[in-house]
This record gives C-alpha cells, sequence and structure tokens, in this order.
C-alpha cells in the first residue's frame, strides 16, 4: 500500500478519532529541534516493501517508548487532552496545540503538536525521509531524514569515503544515510555579461581545494569552493 497525507486543520484531526492504523513495527528515526520535527518510521523487512513515516510537528512535549509493535495514533479526547496539557505548563488547546495519543499493545504513549502527518511508499536510498527531499528551493543535497541543521551523527570517516569507492559497495542494497563532505572547486571563466559556471575539480580536505584555488585564481575571472555531500 502506497499513501500519504498531512492533518492539522480542526475537521480533520477530530477528538477521539484514529488517524492511522498499522500492525506493522514502529520507532523513533529522528527529532529536528527545528520547528520541532519527530519522525518515526516502520523500516521495509521480508512482508513488507514500503516505508512507513510518521511526522509530527512541532512537537512540543513527548513520551515515547523504543519501539511499537502495531501503532494506531488517535487524537485524544477533549478529556484526555486536558488531563495530559495540565501537567505541561505553557502548552494549552487555545494555542493550536493538539495531544496525539500513540497506542501500542494496550498502552498509551503521546506527542503534543499541531499537525501529523504520514506517508508510505518505496523509499530511494539516498532519501533520508519522505518529509525532507531535495527540490529546487534546497541548495544542497539533504543528508537528514529532517530539515534543519545536522549536527553530523551520521557523517563518515575518510576512510568510509575512500572504502565506499570500491565496486563491491556499489553493488550492496543499503541505504546511503551517511554522508561525508568533499570540496567542489568552482570557477567562472565568461565574461561579466555571460558568465560560464562549471565545477573544475573535487578534494577530499578544505586545505587541498585552498591551494588548487590559489593556483586557478589568477587566470579566471572568478572561483570559490562549494561544499556539498557525498551519499554513502
Amino acid at each position: 500500500m502506497t499513501g500519504s497525507s498531512w492533518l492539522r486543520q480542526d475537521h480533520e484531526l477530530r477528538p477521539g478519532t484514529a488517524v492511522f492504523r498499522s500492525d506493522r513495527r514502529f520507532a523513533l528515526e529522528a527529532y529536528s529541534a527545528t520547528h520541532g520535527q519527530l519522525l518515526l518510521r516502520s523500516n521495509p523487512g521480508r512482508e513488507h516493501e514500503t516505508t512507513i513515516d510518521l511526522l509530527f510537528k512541532p512537537a512540543e512535549a513527548v513520551k515515547i517508548r523504543e519501539g511499537y509493535r502495531g501503532l494506531v495514533v488517535r487524537c485524544a479526547t477533549v478529556a484526555e487532552a486536558s488531563r495530559i496539557m495540565a501537567a505541561l505548563p505553557g502548552i494549552r488547546a487555545d494555542l493550536g496545540y493538539r495531544v496525539f495519543l500513540l497506542e501500542s499493545e494496550g498502552r498509551s504513549d503521546y506527542v503534543v503538536s499541531m499537525a501529523f502527518g504520514w506517508h508510505e511508499d518505496v523509499l530511494s536510498r539516498v532519501q533520508g525521509s519522505f518529509f525532507h527531499t531535495a527540490d529546487a528551493y534546497l541548495p544542497r543535497w539533504p543528508t537528514a531524514p529532517l530539515s534543519g541543521v545536522n549536527p553530523g551523527f551520521n557523517a563518515a570517516s575518510v576512510e568510509d569515503l575512500i572504502a565506499s569507492l570500491h565496486p563491491d559497495h556499489h553493488q550492496q542494497q543499503a541505504r546511503r544515510d551517511r554522508f561525508r563532505d568533499v570540496f567542489v572547486l568552482m570557477t567562472d571563466v565568461g565574461l561579466a555579461h555571460r558568465p560560464e559556471i562549471s565545477g573544475i575539480g573535487v578534494f577530499l580536505t578544505r586545505a587541498d581545494a585552498e591551494e588548487a584555488k590559489a593556483l586557478l585564481a589568477p587566470k579566471v575571472a572568478s572561483c570559490w569552493i562549494e561544499t556539498l555531500p557525498i551519499a554513502i
């Protein structure tokens, strides 16, 4: 099954209504302090080729467990929401916050946020999530499942980068969920009214890129260094 939904309006999130249901396993995949994004995921396996991503945004309060074997996401009733919010200073329904109950195996957790969405499909090995994908408004390829500052927990070492160049690495079907920044020397060899911009070389360290830039600078109209990620 494939599909997606993004829910934030009152008529879409009626108290007591289940907004998502699945018998698959889910666990925390990522959190980004930028816009308070919380991502739960069900990975593909022998019985399912699809990935399911669940996004809560902005998540202001969270009580979740390590994993879920089957999951129902339900909008809390007015009474349930009032009881939970009463213990959370500064969080009120009149500010737009909603309580989403996470029900699994007879237990209930919650996420307090303003919106909830889900997306199920086959996730590309080079795609972090369905909620953070490359588009015309992103200057760099996404290196994390969620937008915002990447703390670098999935950064690869230089050794990993070199190992990834081996032909056997590309035959593996593993996800490319780590990255390593490289330094691309860019140049403009055109005239002021007609620029001709292109990449001229890729370097593993900024020091090497700076050295190459110093050699090239006297010979071109302008040159600079771009930092770009390699998916590993």
